[in-house]
């Protein structure tokens, strides 16, 4: 099924949007009935294939998007590690399980304690405690 220009028009903005009465507006449909018209255009089997087409095209460009900045990044890790420059290798890493889902993308928000800057709970477990080891006199 071939689109009339105003329904494609309609596709690439609910697209964007993820509003059917506000893509209606948008494309050109009467405002006052913005609403139905959204609501029976995402009814219609072309435009539901043509949405879906739009959102393929979306999530392929996402995925070499992605693939290019974990190149990237294979790159500053590489050279890091030739140039000893650990830190900048273990961020390359970081960044690299962020953008490949596999870690975390947020962290633990720090407060500020005394002299210095809280840890996490999770730092807290790997910090040594210098009063430890100490021998009780």
């Amino acid at each position: 099924m071939t689109l009339k220009p105003r329904q494609e028009r309609f596709c690439r903005l609910f697209v964007e949007c993820a509003n059917a009465a506000q893509a209606a507006r948008a494309a050109g449909y009467r405002p006052e009935s913005a609403r139905n018209t959204g609501y029976r255009l995402l009814k219609l089997p072309g435009i539901i294939q043509r949405i879906g087409e739009l959102h393929t095209t979306i999530a392929d460009g996402q995925c070499r998007d992605v693939d290019a900045l974990l190149s990237k990044l294979e790159t500053v890790y590489c050279r890091a590690i030739d140039q000893h420059q650990l830190g900048a290798a273990a961020r390359a890493i970081e960044l690299q399980a962020k953008l490949g889902g596999v870690a975390a993308t947020t962290r633990a928000p720090r407060t500020l304690h005394r002299k210095g800057v809280q840890p996490s709970a999770d730092e807290e477990e790997i910090i040594a405690d210098p009063s430890e080891g100490k021998d009780a006199d």
